[in-house]
């Protein structure tokens, strides 16, 4: 059963979770006991962890932050919560986990040094559970593959699709966890702690935590620390928080983002639309193709009718409602022959992941070149049929792109993703937030411009059972008010649904 101690570890947050705490009614070693038997419960299955933290470390853990509990010393409102960790976020040695990106070329790899983030969960009191899958490398390594697959932790299921996913579906399929922050997302809604951290590139948080009916935010590029992350591209990654409510978004994001009493997101938790304009994209042209999910007649009806009931319950209520924006398309990212952003990442890769892999205190590879080789020499397991490319991977090697070269296409990415896309919405219509399908080229357009997009839970498919949600994105910066449009949203719509068949 999901229950103990009267706790549904698939609905309950941190939140509640912390009255319970300060009330004594449970501690937080009753806490990880439990979410470790959601673990062994559901993890054969589900794929979402790459490994749990030793039984005897998170029990330690535990017992110490309780007694700091009993003897008045409460480190924040996070103090004594379980938390999964993406396994492309750097931790010591000492918590005797991997950080391997999902590749068997990093497992044994030993980091130096937490990354920054680890260190300001573990002084806000939160406890590590483990290390959660991902698409290998962060979804950098090559194309046309299904998402959530790992080497070393194989193919991550969705937490809504109990039939799991269709080997025979499209890369973004509805079967699909997506990714590729897929075993974060999948850890939070099937019950193995209350929340995770994830990473994004374009897409990793937004996407997964969309089939995964959370809450979640790419910050603004630079505002959460990058140290001790695997990197791809230091113009587009950070990492973020995966929750179920925005309450706990909010305070887990204080954390990651080094927010005190005085600037919390806590304080944009106001459930209303009244001070926000926002602007909304049209479902039936804001979609992925059919390459990237393949078509189902009825889930597509489905989706699209749903967002345009959202649409309506948020037309009155807020300050300034535009319907249909025109915004530019992600297919204006072509540039001399090139995709901007893909070029950009691309010769960001090489010189980024070199420097992290050099950095190691102990790996088998040192560079790209060397990761590229030990995946032709393992291919039975580093290549298999499902996933036999490393077509990025090659080609950031090989690429040659002049320094002037890149000037030129990251100018043209910002022209695009900047003046002529969300600059021009916000100031032709006088509105705060563009807000549209996850599942479409939003996340890319964020993603090129630099600018803060959040993910939210809409609906849940009759097709398959499988997740659906919304993404936002304002201004550089304006990450408090996308905050505060999360609580808005939460306010407005339903109340999430958890996966029930994982009771």
């Amino acid at each position: 059963m999901a229950i103990q101690h009267g706790i549904d570890v698939l609905k309950i947050d941190a939140r509640h979770l912390q009255g319970l705490l300060e009330s004594g009614r449970v501690t937080s070693l009753d806490l990880v006991r439990q979410y470790v038997t959601q673990i062994q419960r559901h993890d054969s299955k589900l794929h979402a962890m790459i490994q749990t933290t030793s039984i005897d470390l998170l029990e330690q853990t535990a017992r110490s932050l309780d007694q700091e509990r009993a003897d008045g010393k409460i480190r924040g409102p996070l103090h004594g919560i379980p938390i999964t960790i993406k396994d492309n976020i750097a931790t010591h040695p000492s918590f005797g986990l991997p950080t391997s990106a999902g590749s068997f070329a990093l497992l044994s790899s030993k980091p130096r040094r937490n990354a920054k983030i680890i260190d300001q969960l573990v002084e806000a009191g939160l406890i590590i559970m483990g290390k959660a899958n991902l698409s290998e490398f962060a979804n950098a390594r090559g194309t046309n593959m299904p998402s959530g697959w790992s080497a070393v932790g194989g193919q991550c299921q969705p937490a809504y699709v109990p039939t799991g996913v269709n080997p025979q579906d499209s890369t973004e399929g509805h079967s699909n966890p997506s990714g590729s922050s897929g075993g974060s997302a999948v850890s939070v809604a099937a019950g193995y702690a209350p929340l995770s951290i994830g990473t994004e590139t374009d897409g990793s948080l937004v996407c997964p935590s969309g089939r995964a009916a959370l809450y979640t935010i790419k910050p603004t590029i630079g505002l959460v620390s990058q140290e001790g992350i695997i990197p791809i591209s230091n113009h587009f990654d950070s990492a973020g928080p995966m929750t179920k409510t925005t309450h706990d978004l909010a305070t887990l994001f204080d954390v990651l983002a080094s927010k005190g009493s005085t600037d919390s997101f806590t304080a944009s938790l106001t459930g209303s639309w009244s001070d926000i304009s926002v602007a909304v994209l049209d479902p039936s042209i804001w979609k992925y193709p059919n390459t990237l999910t393949k078509p189902a007649d009825a889930a597509e009806a489905q989706i699209i009718r749903e967002i345009h009931r959202a649409y309506e319950l948020i037309r009155p209520r807020a300050k300034k409602f535009v319907e249909n924006v025109d915004l530019i398309s992600p297919e204006e990212f072509e540039f001399e022959g090139e995709n901007s952003e893909l070029l950009i990442w691309l010769a960001d890769m090489k010189r980024s992941l070199n420097e992290y892999l050099e950095d190691l205190e102990e790996s088998e590879v040192r560079s790209l070149a060397e990761v590229i080789e030990y995946n032709n020499k393992h291919a039975d397991v580093e290549l298999p049929p499902t996933h036999p490319r490393q077509d990025f991977f090659i080609e950031s090697e090989d690429q040659r792109t002049s320094p002037a070269e890149y000037e030129r296409h990251l100018a043209h990415l910002r022209e695009v993703a900047r003046d002529r896309g969300f600059e021009k919405v916000f100031k032709t219509h006088g509105v705060d937030v563009v807000i549209g399908p996850t599942d479409s080229g939003l996340r890319s357009l964020a993603a090129a411009g630099g600018y803060p997009v959040c993910g939210m839970p809409l609906g849940y498919l009759d097709y398959n059972g499988r997740a659906f949600g919304m993404s936002a994105v304002a201004r550089r910066g304006q990450d408090a008010l996308l905050v505060k449009v999360m609580s808005a949203w939460e306010a407005t719509l339903p109340p999430r649904k958890t996966p029930r068949w994982l009771e």
